[in-house]
């Protein structure tokens, strides 16, 4: 019996160890790629804040921003930049302040007075 298969015009030649290293390669490449894509899909999943999800079905209320300002005092402007917002406030006296809030971190983070002439 002849130990070596013959080709036929149906069967490719066989692989030379170079070629079936480079296969195995690419094919773990791929393996890698697919678990790595799914690695992502679930970190982005994740990195979504439970605070924003709908829980049962029925949203959370909304944390107030809380800032003292004196008796009287009116909301002149609001201005929405980003995650901050400014509100622009009109004092009894006739001077004025800004408030800085942080809606990401849910704090006022300044305020700007205004002086009266």
């Amino acid at each position: 019996m002849d130990a070596k298969v013959k080709a036929t015009p149906d069967t490719p030649p066989p692989l030379s160890p170079q070629e079936r290293l480079l296969k195995n390669i690419v094919i773990g490449m791929g393996i890698l790629f697919i678990i790595g894509l799914a690695a992502l899909a679930v970190a982005i999943i994740m990195k979504e804040p439970a605070r924003e999800r709908a829980v049962n079905g029925k949203e959370r209320w909304a944390t107030p921003l809380l800032a003292q300002v004196p008796p009287g005092s009116m909301v002149q402007k609001m201005a929405l930049d980003g995650n901050r917002l400014v509100v622009h406030i009109r004092h009894p006296d006739g001077s004025g302040e800004m408030l800085i809030f942080n809606l990401r971190k849910k704090a006022l983070t300044g305020r700007i007075k205004i002086m009266a002439r």
